[in-house]
């Protein structure tokens, strides 16, 4: 089983006494950055070794769909609302995406230093056709004959989640857009419907849907299978899972099954959508 995730690596303790020696906020932040850059790349290590390279042993290419390291979205938002209250869609689009490509590209050099042939793609090179303008998009359509191409090769597509493209009526010309929050689990959702999947494998911090949030109530029971129907009359939505990827997988018929991303071994959540 895989260790908790720590930010700073496994011995924060030490980073802060290394933190009190230094002199100024320049080398603090240094040193912070050093260390959750070690950390990271430990843990896509792990998540290849543990999630991915296993498939590929047994013959199977997976399409992996990849959301922003933690917090990058939320710092993104943040710098936006710094520069401006009231940002064009466009460029908005733009920056919060740039969360989920450093991602992605990072996991595909991780599978390739680790001899898996891989490759990264953005939401429009995976062939994800938004509807909705340029925010808050919805998924449209997928064309995934590329997507199929580099699996046939045994290639690992690295999609880059929350986001595709749209045509802007105004200009003519095709733009980026993102998806709600949690919109990496749409995008997964509609990928595996794209590639003819039954089912979406979604690896979180939480090993699957419990009744009530784990994090607040010790109590909280984990639930082994779950109508997405039912789950979408909850009044608190759990936050494991996008709302719309569930509606989403409701309306084509994939189910979704919620695991931990730390052990591979636990059942996790099998939310029904199938038809």
């Amino acid at each position: 089983m895989l260790q908790g995730y720590e930010r700073f690596g496994p011995d924060e303790d030490s980073v802060v006494e290394q933190c009190h020696k230094l002199t100024n906020a320049n080398e603090i932040y240094r040193l912070l950055q050093q260390k959750r850059n070690e950390a990271r790349a430990v843990r896509l290590r792990e998540i290849a070794q543990c999630f991915i390279l296993p498939l590929r042993a047994q013959g199977i290419v997976p399409a992996i769909v990849v959301s922003a390291f933690d917090w990058a979205t939320d710092k993104l938002d943040q710098l936006s609302a710094y520069i401006s209250p009231n940002p064009v869609d466009r460029e908005y689009a733009r920056l919060l995406m740039s969360g989920e490509l450093r991602a992605n590209s990072s996991l595909a050099m991780t599978l390739e230093a680790l001899g898996c042939s891989a490759y990264s793609m953005t939401g429009r090179e995976a062939g994800i056709r938004t509807k909705g303008g340029a925010v808050g998009a919805l998924i449209d359509s997928v064309d995934a004959g590329y997507l199929r191409h580099l699996i046939r090769e045994g290639i690992v597509p690295v999609v880059a989640g929350f986001q595709g493209y749209y045509r802007d009526p105004q200009t003519g010309r095709n733009e980026v857009s993102i998806l709600g929050r949690g919109g990496s689990n749409l995008t997964a959702v509609a990928l595996a419907h794209a590639l003819g999947q039954p089912e979406a494998t979604m690896c979180s911090d939480i090993d699957g849907v419990y009744d009530r949030p784990p994090s607040i109530y010790d109590d909280a029971q984990k639930i082994e299978e779950i109508n997405g129907r039912d789950l979408l009359q909850w009044s608190d939505f759990p936050q494991v899972i996008q709302r719309e990827a569930v509606e989403y997988a409701l309306e084509c018929g994939i189910d979704i099954w919620i695991r931990s991303g730390f052990d591979p071994e636990l059942p996790g959540t099998r939310i029904v959508c199938s038809k």
